[in-house]
């Protein structure tokens, strides 16, 4: 009868034990979770700042090449670098 309390004492504390191992093993794991999760979000904000930027520069962009194709900018396009004008125009150069 003693040598079978014994075993069981013998079992609950290996159970025992198992289990704050276990338990041990959760709680590390859990903290590897939050930092990794922390992480992420903080890559996130980032990703979403350089989505701003850049979805700021393509409006940019977009708004340059419609001004591009306007009859104004083909006009001030000729002015300034083929040094064009309308016929009898004349050009007063100031100094």
């Amino acid at each position: 009868m003693n040598k079978t309390v014994s075993n069981r004492k013998t079992i609950k504390k290996i159970v025992v034990g198992a289990c704050a191992v276990f338990l041990v093993l959760l709680i590390v794991a859990l903290i590897i979770n939050i930092v990794r999760w922390s992480a992420v979000n903080n890559r996130a904000q980032s990703l979403a700042a350089v989505s701003a930027e850049l979805d700021r520069r393509i409006d940019k962009n977009g708004k340059m090449i419609e001004f591009c194709s306007t009859d104004e900018f083909y006009e001030l396009y000729a002015r300034e670098y083929l040094d064009m004008v309308y016929r009898d125009e004349i050009i007063l150069d100031v100094k």
